[in-house]
């Protein structure tokens, strides 16, 4: 019936900077970002990705312990070292996952305050 996921949206107090970061920490690609009212319709992929990804501004990003992102990488321990060379936190991890054998994990907050999950699946 379905054949993909066009996009996911998350929240962000500033669609700028949330662009920068993606780009800049994560290493996201623009692939749209057009006037939109008083702020900016954006969309961010992955290299070689089909799914993109969209920032809905907000008045404010509530924290929740469940990730807003789930990023999946070859290597979840060389992804936190470049992350944190890139000047970007890393807030738990990388750990094994206990809920998944083989899976490790880390989690970081992106420029918005959003709970990004990053992890490899083996």
């Amino acid at each position: 019936m379905f054949k993909r996921i066009h996009f996911d949206t998350v929240p962000a107090i500033d669609v700028e900077r949330a662009r920068d970061f993606y780009r800049d920490k994560l290493g996201f690609e623009v692939e749209r970002d057009n006037p939109y009212g008083e702020s900016r319709w954006v969309f961010m992929r992955i290299r070689g990705a089909d799914t993109l990804l969209h920032f809905d501004q907000q008045l404010s990003v509530p924290r929740t312990e469940t990730p807003a992102l789930v990023l999946v990488t070859e290597d979840v321990d060389a992804a936190c070292e470049t992350l944190r060379s890139r000047g970007v936190p890393i807030k738990s991890g990388p750990d094994d996952a206990p809920w998944e054998p083989g899976t490790r994990w880390a989690m970081i907050d992106d420029s918005e305050g959003n709970l990004v999950l990053i992890q490899t699946i083996r």
